[in-house]
Parts: C-alpha cells; structure tokens; sequence
C-alpha cells in the first residue's frame, strides 16, 4: 500500500508538471501576442485546482474557480495593464478553468479507488489510440473536413477512425482492469473518441485567435506540451463524471 501511494503520488508530480508547463504556454503565448495575461496567479490557481482534485474536493474546485474571476479583475486594475484588460481577464480565468480543470479531471481519475492510477494509464492510452487511428485514416481517405476554418486537415473520416479506435481501446482496457467491464470500457471509448478530435480542435482556436502556430517553446518542433495534452484535458472530466457516477 505504501508503494502504492508513492507511485499515486509520483505520478500526480509528473500530472501537475506537465499540466502548469500546458498553463504556462498558453499565458506565454498571448504574452507574445501583446496581451497580458495574469500568468503567475494563474499558473497558482491551476497548481489549486490540481491539489483540491488530488485531495479529492470537489468543492474547493468551484472557489478556485471563483477566486480566479475576482482575483483576475483585481489585478486587472493594476498599473500597466494593457490595452484590453477585461480581454486578458477572460483568458486567464479561460486559462484556468479549461487547463486547470482538465488536469484535476486526470487527478480525479488517478486517484479514483481502487485501480486511480491503471485508470489515469488506460485512459491516456485510449485517448492516444484514438488521435493515432484518427490520424492514420484521415491522412489516408480523409476527403471531407470536419472544420476546415479551424484545422483544414481534419476530416470526418478520420473522426469516425479515431472514435473506432477509441472503443476498440476501451474495451481491451476493460479486458485488463478487474473493476471495469466492457460497457464501461466502451462508453470510456466513445467519451475520449466523441470529444477527444473538440479538445484539438479548441486548441487550434484558440493558436489561430493568439496569432500562435505551435502552443509552446519548451518543445522547439513538436508544438508544445499543450499540443500534447489538449484531447487529454478536455477528456479527463467527462471520464471521471462517468467512473464517478457509473462505475462508482
């Protein structure tokens, strides 16, 4: 049991690390588009949101969220702001509340007893089967784009691959966790294959309104630790809804 905590709580270190660098390129990147958002307490109150879901309360989300608005308008005050205050107020607490909270869906899940952290590796795979089955067919019979003034490279067929592969992967990992079945397996599939292609297309609205062409400098070439995490965050809560009022 201790091991087993220690590794639970590695592995929420490496979740919150990877989520303040995604937080930390989005605040950069409007800062490189002239605006000004508040990074360090943004960066804060995304490093709450991930304790209060490691702590598991819920409850402390929400206040988060809500210190964040008053917190933002307040500094927006400040001397120096900027031209568009209330613009760089918004995306901050946007910052927040869609990095922040699609992390502390991940922490959720990590550490959802009893099996959080096969749960978390599982999930992330399945989100990852599911971008590649996307990719592999839509570069190959993709013909009819899904958002062509968002991502022109998108296409509805491999939309439908990339939900394909998602259920495929979620009912092998039902197959491997004891406390999962298939139905569950399934609908965690059809949650990152649904809604994994909205998070990267999100993400690609939100580079194009920044004036961005990769989310980050961290990883020069391989568009930034957001680019990597952006189906992953904006699957993780809807999961964690589903094994939390599911599978119980």
């Amino acid at each position: 049991m201790i091991c087993y905590n220690l590794g639970t709580f590695a592995f929420f270190i490496l979740a919150a690390t990877v989520v303040m660098l995604a937080a930390f390129e989005l605040f950069d990147a409007l800062g490189r588009a002239g605006r000004k958002p508040m990074m360090v307490f943004g960066l804060l109150c995304v490093l709450a949101m991930l304790l209060a879901a490691y702590q598991q309360r819920p409850a402390l989300i929400a206040v988060v969220i809500a210190a964040a608005l008053n917190g933002a308008f307040i500094l927006a005050l400040r001397p120096n702001r900027g031209r568009s205050p209330m613009s760089d107020v918004a995306w901050t607490v946007l910052g927040v509340a869609w990095i922040g909270g699609g992390g502390a869906g991940a922490v959720s899940i990590l550490v959802f007893e009893p099996e959080g952290m096969l749960l978390l590796i599982g999930f992330v795979a399945v989100t990852a089967l599911g971008d590649t089955g996307a990719y592999l067919v839509g570069t190959n019979i993709g013909n009819h784009k899904l958002a062509p003034s968002i991502s022109p490279v998108k296409s509805w067929e491999g939309f439908a691959g990339g939900l394909v592969s998602s259920l495929v992967a979620g009912a092998l990992l039902s197959g491997i966790l004891f406390d999962l079945h298939l139905p569950d397996g399934l609908a965690i599939g059809a949650i990152c294959g649904l809604l994994g292609p909205v998070g990267d297309l999100v993400e690609s609205m939100a580079k194009r309104e920044v004036g961005v062409k990769d989310s980050g400098r961290i990883l020069p070439g391989h568009g930034g630790f957001l680019d990597r995490l952006d189906a992953i965050i904006f699957c993780a809560p809807g999961v964690y809804l589903y094994l939390h009022f599911i599978v119980g």
